[in-house]
């Protein structure tokens, strides 16, 4: 337990060292921090994955890897983001179909879906962790500070206030509410621990509100922000959850318990973010339908 709150506790000095970066100097900053988790959970998923990729599949995620997520931030900065996504995406799936002819006797129809899998989780996913560091407000989210270091700040609160709930739920009620979630994926979650992350990533969301406006915001229209929040805080925690079930079905289907050792008491990288992962896409839909309905 003491290795796992030191290693906790590092990791969450990482975020907010690189969230204060962000914030004070570059959004640079924080894309190589997304850079450096696409790397190294790219590196995680190819070793769980093992003899079910091949050597040439693995140098294609490696690439997609090595090319996705800074195409998109530099298509961030000179306004071809998504088309930067579309070409490296577009690359990645040419060159996997490719392998089926040039290495036909060792490829499968089985290693591509494989390979498809490897690049799009974790490299896709993080990529839109990538437009949601750059999100540039419309005029009306700019006066309430409804902005991308919000966004950012979001996630990671969002993520880490849902875990907790649903733990401190299904561990104090699971006697009472002992109904499972998904039992053959993670046998340990129960249907009242995925209500106590809703709820939670609920009080996470309401939390930021006060704290955030108190401090670089605005209380303008305050009902209407705060209904916003909390339906941020429940789709975002839907999608944390849904996120770890991902995670557990596929170290279930490879035979494996943590995807890493990066993290001694947590596991890897992306036994970390497996949630934040999806957390990410719920956080950015709802800022650019807010931003499509405020323009």
């Amino acid at each position: 337990m003491k290795l796992r709150t030191i290693t906790g506790s590092v990791y969450v000095a990482v975020l907010v060292a690189f969230y204060l970066l962000k914030i004070y100097v570059s959004d640079l900053f924080f894309d190589a921090l997304i850079y450096a988790m696409a790397m190294i959970g790219t590196f995680e998923i190819t070793r769980a994955y093992g003899e079910k990729l091949t050597k040439a599949e693995k140098i294609c995620v490696f690439a997609f890897a090595g090319i996705c997520v800074p195409l998109v931030s530099l298509g961030k900065i000179f306004g071809f983001a998504l088309q930067a996504a579309a070409i490296s995406l577009g690359l990645f799936v040419l060159a996997t179909l490719s392998l089926l002819v040039l290495k036909q006797e060792e490829t499968t129809i089985e290693n591509a879906g494989v390979t498809f899998l490897s690049g799009i989780y974790p490299n896709f996913l993080l990529a839109v962790l990538v437009f949601t560091n750059h999100i540039e407000p419309s005029p009306v989210m700019a006066e309430v500070a409804f902005n991308s270091d919000l966004a950012v700040l979001l996630i990671f609160v969002i993520s880490a206030v849902s875990d907790t709930f649903a733990y401190l739920f299904g561990k104090f009620l699971r006697g009472k509410f002992p109904k499972k979630m998904a039992e053959s994926i993670s046998p340990n979650k129960t249907v009242i621990g995925g209500i106590g992350g809703i709820v939670g990533g609920v009080v996470g969301a309401v939390v930021v509100y006060f704290i955030y406006n108190a401090t670089v915001g605005s209380f303008s229209q305050m009902g209407v922000w705060l209904l916003v929040y909390i339906l941020i805080g429940g789709l975002a925690s839907v999608a944390n959850e849904f996120g770890d079930l991902v995670e557990s079905s596929i170290k279930r289907k490879v035979g494996i318990k943590d995807m890493g050792k990066l993290m001694p008491g947590h596991g890897g990288i992306l036994d970390r973010i497996d949630g934040t992962l999806f957390t990410a896409s719920a956080v950015y839909l709802v800022f650019m339908l807010v931003k499509i309905f405020t323009l």
